[in-house]
């Protein structure tokens, strides 16, 4: 029968480490410390059993430690040894938590500091928590005080652990979900570094107890580990300055809740719920975990419920959850058809259908497209992106040509979209010029000509098409020569672009001017003095010149006739009666902004 002195077994300590897998350490190792337990347990006395108890404890820790420093991190020794000794004191709790969460004492641990430390301490804790189930509560605070270790090396090794192994295990599934659910909802409410509840010291919950291990398989729970290990976060971090909106603090809080989302999809609607009352840290670090987190989750049951039916507050995550899920993958029928739905009911707001924008018909994109053009400016310029690139399936929703006529066909005063907002979305479109190329404005003119009514913006587009391809300049006399027939001067805004676009085409527009009837062609050099000089020397050669009527040459001031000038001067009184006074206004407001736009494009 051994002594109790320390003497022997500090003897026998030497020994087993002087070679532990030679000598029959585990082995040897266990005798001692169940003999220790044995003379404990006794309890002949107090001196006896106290002697016991602290030559078990430092015993027990002694062996531990030394596993721990002269074994590789991958040796399962220690771990072995944890789960087969009679009971855990509250010394090697403490080294367990140093294994898993380094740093967080103020002693030097630079050893323990090694990623594969962590995971030896881990997978310790693992095994503990399989096979003790006593002090299987202990031992997940520990699992969980590291997966919200300020390190994220650390922090997502204990959250691969707990989320991949131990939240499938139902007898801590719901201690764990707790647990994540009070530390995100911290981050929202801001109590994250201050929670702190009036509980009993470490010493007492891990202290030395025969009777821990006896006891019933009670659990505390989640909530109430959360509370516990905040404030030991908040201790251990006592010399930094943690701001609640820092995202380095929301991601340590929050990683955890979005891992266990992967494993149960229902707690992805948590996140929509507390979006609008978060911080824009916070948001920032919600935003970068969705598209990993929806990728793993795809078109489930869960997320499309939550897509039929989002919380108040969350449009901006649910614009980026549905552009992850048509992000290079063909949306699935029940996703567009929810979209859809949340749309024409709920949402009504534009933004939402972009995602799925390429997955519908070409009629629904028409019928929507005024409303993508009142988006701001950049969005509705990676819209047209979207919209002419559609889907590897089905192509392109719309072509450059139908996009240009689609912006034209837009009436400001019936489709409630203010004016800037059109011209704004050409001027994108022309910005683009290896997609709007001179064929695509050739065409979209061509049809756009025969339009009745002309769109509004037709000339302006016609002189956009000119700073942009000046190659087109033929082509766009023949578009003047037939507004001619269509008679432009009825329209006088877009009679102040006509003139305009003649004055940037001299000489070839001098054709298209002397086609003006006599009346229209006076106004045109009212209007135009700049017109007047270079015209009248073109007309005035011998073969333009024998073409011409008289009329024409008497307004030009080539051939002189009292009564065609006074019929002249009748007609002209006559030319759009109602109109006269707004065209006047309008000419000089026109002109100056077609002057810019004109310079600009060239």
């Amino acid at each position: 029968m051994f002594p109790l002195e320390l003497d022997p077994w500090e003897v026998l300590k030497q020994h087993i480490m002087s070679d532990y897998l030679n000598h029959e350490g585990h082995e040897l190792t266990l005798r001692a410390l169940y003999r220790l337990y044995g003379e404990a347990e006794e309890e002949r006395d107090f001196f006896s059993s106290t002697t016991a108890t602290s030559a078990y404890d430092t015993f027990l820790l002694t062996v531990a430690e030394t596993l721990r420093d002269s074994f590789p991190a991958s040796d399962k020794s220690l771990s072995r040894l944890l789960a087969e000794v009679p009971y855990l004191p509250k010394s090697v709790f403490k080294l367990l938590e140093c294994l898993c969460s380094p740093g967080n004492s103020g002693k030097d641990e630079k050893e323990l500091q090694c990623g594969d430390r962590v995971t030896q301490g881990l997978s310790a804790v693992w095994n503990l928590i399989l096979l003790r189930p006593p002090i299987r509560d202990a031992c997940l605070k520990i699992a969980l005080q590291s997966a919200v270790h300020h390190s994220e090396e650390v922090r997502m090794k204990a959250i691969r652990l707990v989320a991949n192994k131990l939240y499938p295990l139902s007898s801590v599934a719901q201690q764990i979900e707790d647990f994540a659910n009070e530390i995100l909802l911290s981050v929202v409410n801001g109590d994250h570094a201050t929670g702190r509840t009036e509980t009993e010291g470490s010493s007492t919950e891990f202290q030395k107890d025969s009777n821990l291990e006896k006891s019933s398989d009670e659990h505390s729970s989640g909530s109430a580990i959360a509370k516990e290990i905040a404030s030991d976060t908040q201790q251990s971090c006592t010399s930094q300055t943690i701001s609640s909106s820092s995202i380095s603090e929301a991601q340590r809080c929050m990683s955890l809740y979005f891992a266990l989302c992967t494993k149960k999809r229902s707690l992805f609607r948590q996140i929509f719920i507390i979006y609008k009352s978060t911080s824009k840290a916070v948001k920032q670090v919600v935003h970068r975990h969705i598209p990993i987190l929806v990728r793993t989750i795809g078109s489930s049951t869960e997320l499309l419920e939550i897509i039929s039916d989002p919380p108040p507050g969350s449009k901006n995550l649910l614009i980026q959850v549905l552009h992850t899920l048509t992000d290079g993958a063909i949306p699935s029928p029940e996703l567009i058809l929810t979209i859809r739905k949340l749309y024409d009911s709920k949402v009504k707001d534009i933004e939402i259908l972009i995602p799925v924008l390429p997955f519908l018909s070409k009629d629904e994109v028409l019928l929507i497209f005024p409303h993508l053009v009142n988006l701001p400016l950049d969005k509705f310029q990676a819209t047209l992106v979207h919209t002419l690139q559609g889907s590897p399936h089905s192509g392109p929703v719309l072509t450059p040509a139908e996009v240009l006529i689609a912006i034209h066909g837009i009436d400001p005063e019936r489709d409630g979209i203010p004016l800037k907002k059109v011209t704004d979305a050409c001027n994108a479109c022309f910005e683009q010029r290896q997609i709007f190329t001179q064929q695509v404005l050739a065409k979209v003119l061509n049809q756009l000509v025969e339009q009745i009514p002309l769109p509004l913006l037709f000339m302006r587009t016609v002189l956009q098409a000119i700073g942009a391809f000046p190659a087109l300049v033929e082509f766009i006399m023949e578009i003047l020569s037939r507004l001619v027939s269509k008679q432009i001067w009825k329209y006088p805004k877009l009679w102040v672009g006509f003139l305009k676009c003649a004055l940037l085409t001299k000489p070839q527009s001098f054709s298209v001017l002397l086609q003006l009837p006599p009346a229209q062609l006076e106004n045109a050099l009212n209007r135009t003095a700049a017109l007047k000089a270079p015209l009248v020397t073109h007309a005035n050669q011998p073969n333009i010149r024998s073409s011409l009527p008289k009329s024409v040459l008497v307004v030009l001031g080539i051939a002189s006739d009292s009564q065609t000038t006074s019929q002249t001067q009748t007609t002209q009184g006559q030319l759009v009666p109602c109109q006269t006074r707004d065209a006047s206004k309008l000419d000089k407001e026109v002109v100056s902004e077609n002057a810019k736009e004109s310079s600009s494009a060239s």
